[in-house]
């Protein structure tokens, strides 16, 4: 995991006060899910052209202190998806592909070349609700069957960063992909085949022309709109 070794390498030469990677060797070793989850982030960012991964690793650097309660480095791992959407775009078979500096202006994330014609990509990223982690946080006791459905609350979170999405996409005056990757409170993805219905009903009704949304971080289940139409994987 050579790219991930030295994106943590940077990360405590910038923020030698930080303790959030002091027991990383020791996690990897004891926990294969985190092993696959580093894995999986190290495989897309090996994808990364070295101007590119110049570029994101930096912007990654520089969200390292951007969490919000419960999500622990939420910005600096958001940061990070950027990887997928570029390993994504790659796999496609799209050129000149490059992860774009944040300047202060309002642009995309991602630039690339299908046909003759430069199109841009925005990465978006959902995490799980404030209302898991206060389940978490509290260790209380629920039904399970409140993960039977996507609730409104994920569907108002998506609708807003799809238009965001839009609006930075639209401001280089061109046309691209929304890439969203999507983790649910229901980690175990038990309910996932209502959920990929729920979410490809929601796409279908929307405006944004093409999305694709990764569920979770490991594995190839996803949603994907384009030319109109949706189709899912998993």
């Amino acid at each position: 995991m050579r790219r991930m070794r030295d994106l943590v390498r940077m990360v405590i030469k910038a923020h030698p006060d930080d303790q959030f990677f002091a027991s990383l060797v020791r996690t990897l070793r004891i926990s294969s899910q985190v092993r696959a989850v580093y894995r999986a982030y190290d495989q897309a960012l090996s994808c990364l052209d070295a101007d590119s991964w110049g570029v994101l690793s930096k912007k990654a650097v520089d969200h390292y202190l951007n969490h919000r309660d419960g999500q622990l480095k939420e910005g600096f791992f958001n940061q990070l998806n950027e990887a997928f959407a570029y390993q994504f775009l790659l796999q496609r078979g799209y050129s000149s592909i490059e992860v774009l500096r944040e300047d202060g202006t309002t642009k995309p994330d991602i630039a690339y070349i299908h046909g003759t014609t430069r199109h841009y990509c925005e990465v978006k990223s959902l995490g799980i609700s404030d209302d898991e982690i206060t389940r978490f946080s509290e260790m209380e006791s629920f039904d399970n069957s409140i993960y039977q459905e996507l609730s409104a609350g994920f569907f108002n979170k998506l609708d807003h960063d799809l238009k965001k999405a839009h609006q930075q996409i639209s401001s280089q005056g061109a046309s691209g992909l929304v890439f969203i990757v999507a983790r649910f409170d229901d980690f175990t993805l038990s309910h996932y085949e209502r959920y990929r219905e729920q979410i490809s009903e929601f796409l279908t009704n929307h405006g944004v022309e093409e999305v694709f949304v990764k569920v979770g971080l490991l594995g190839s289940k996803h949603v994907h709109k384009r030319f109109g139409s949706v189709d899912s994987n998993g």
